[in-house]
């Protein structure tokens, strides 16, 4: 090998490598939006793994595989600059050609993955959940009629004390009832019965 051919290889590795890192670095900006929205991260980041390795394995492991093998036998050439060597044309055309589909991989499998999150106001959707409770009609439909006909008086007196502490405890901090108090009323309501199933 001549030593214009050995500054070649020489080059190739330096650009193909830089050309590698900067494909890298965004795959890993894109893997990060992709973990941080929550998408499928899995798939992207096994496609832009493969887009880097396939350009690993087709430009930068032949040409530092046939470097080093030249600096085995010419130790001296390490030393020497590679500034007026030019890489062969078909050689920066298979490298483009590589680089530019591993970049294309990377924003395409981005793109296919990327889901950003919705932008949800959770104040809004509790004041939205709070406005169809209130906008529920109190009157009861022929199905519930037919039902609360079928309660004895004293079912409908244990519905009452029920929604009087409901009621009570409606203007306090906690978002519900006491758990013991709420276990109570359930075990009091299913011992008098009053729960009425499949009708």
């Amino acid at each position: 090998m001549t030593k214009e051919h050995y500054l070649q290889l020489k080059k190739q590795v330096r650009i193909w490598f830089t050309v590698n890192i900067i494909i890298g670095l965004i795959a890993i900006a894109g893997g990060i939006l992709v973990i941080i929205s929550k998408s499928r991260h899995i798939p992207f980041l096994l496609m832009t793994l493969g887009a880097v390795g396939i350009m690993n394995r087709v430009l930068i492991v032949p040409a530092f595989n046939a470097k080093k093998e030249v600096e085995e036998q010419h130790p001296e050439w390490k030393v020497l600059s590679t500034k007026d060597s030019k890489i062969p044309v078909e050689d920066l055309q298979k490298g483009f050609l590589v680089s530019f589909t591993a970049l294309l991989i990377v924003i395409i499998g981005f793109f296919m993955f990327y889901r950003p999150l919705p932008k949800v106001d959770a104040g809004t959707d509790m004041i939205k959940t709070y406005r169809e409770i209130q906008s529920v009609p109190e009157s009861p439909t022929d199905k519930e009629s037919s039902t609360v006909s079928n309660l004895t008086p004293q079912d409908v007196q244990t519905l009452q004390e029920l929604k009087e502490e409901i009621e009570s405890n409606a203007p306090s901090d906690s978002n519900s009832l006491d758990i013991n108090k709420a276990k109570d009323l359930a075990e009091k309501a299913q011992q008098q019965n009053w729960l009425k199933r499949g009708e």
